[in-house]
């Protein structure tokens, strides 16, 4: 089977307030984004994303045999410029693009590594920031700093990876900066496609149902509408803490897994699938059962 063997985070150093991120910004806005589920966020605008992915690495324990850097932004790396990680002769791949949806293809990618046995572990790292104040806010939430690490191998292990799916389907090709007919043109059909992605997860893993959905982004509403389309109660989408972190990018329903296994929401047995619809067509879906 194949299993997370060690995780880590680093979140933003800065927990900050709506208010105090969202200087210059309207009440009504301000209210918009209490009102969605936003509250203090951990944001650090003068550390380097490459300063958190070393600063993660050093919390896994093992040497991987490969490394996947996953980031929905493509400025984390130049031409001949590498990222230091800690390990030396660690063959080191950077995916980039699928806003918000990126990590899960990166754990995909792993899982079939490790499966093939072409490496016999590999650290899936998802890794996007923010540098100012100004950049993190977008479309009404606020994006939160964070670096999410995952050591994906083959074996025993507490979190195994049961199936993944990750899909594009591209309407808004531009972020925010669409117009207003593609991005009306993609809010018709974005809970829809996070449907479809979410059943086929199940599909590829034999599953009708799982026991929780740990979601991606603060929009309340968004889940709201959702529960409703699918047929699946409301509680079961756990995105209560996301008020703690913002827009994490792609790997926020990871982190958001595991904060919500050590609370003992997801319990030894259950199922959960961490799913994430990005702006503009993107859907990513990890099912993951924590065994003991």
């Amino acid at each position: 089977m194949v299993v997370i063997k060690e995780f880590a985070w680093e979140l933003g150093r800065e927990v900050r307030s709506v208010e105090e991120i969202a200087t210059g910004h309207s009440e009504e806005e301000v209210r918009h984004m209490r009102k969605i589920g936003l509250d203090r966020i951990p944001t650090d605008n003068q550390r380097m994303l490459q300063e958190m992915i070393r600063d993660v690495c050093g919390q896994i324990t093992k040497k991987p045999d490969c490394i996947l850097i996953t980031h929905s932004l493509p400025f984390i790396r130049r031409d001949g410029q590498e990222t230091d990680t800690g390990w030396k002769d660690v063959p080191t791949f950077y995916l980039s693009g699928m806003p918000c949806a990126i990590m899960h293809k990166g754990v995909e990618i792993a899982s079939l590594l490790v499966e093939k046995e072409v490496y016999h572990s590999v650290l899936v790292i998802g890794a996007d920031k923010a540098y100012s104040d100004q950049e993190r806010i977008f479309f009404g939430t606020i994006m939160g700093d964070g670096v999410v690490a995952l050591l994906i191998a083959k074996g025993e292990g507490e979190h195994q990876i049961l199936s993944g799916y990750v899909s594009s389907t591209i309407l808004a090709s531009s972020g925010e900066n669409s117009s207003e007919s593609d991005i009306s043109a993609f809010r018709g059909v974005n809970l829809s496609l996070m449907r479809r992605a979410m059943e086929n997860c199940l599909e590829k893993a034999g599953l009708e149902k799982t026991d929780y959905y740990v979601t991606h982004t603060s929009n309340r509403e968004f889940w709201d509408a959702l529960a409703i389309l699918t047929k699946i109660p409301r509680e079961t989408f756990l995105d209560a803490n996301i008020c703690n972190t913002g827009h994490l990018s792609s790997q926020d329903s990871f982190y958001h897994y595991f904060y919500w296994c050590e609370r003992n929401v997801i319990l030894p047995g259950q199922t959960a699938m961490l799913i994430n619809p990005g702006f503009g067509g993107t859907q990513g879906c990890t099912l993951i059962k924590r065994r003991f």
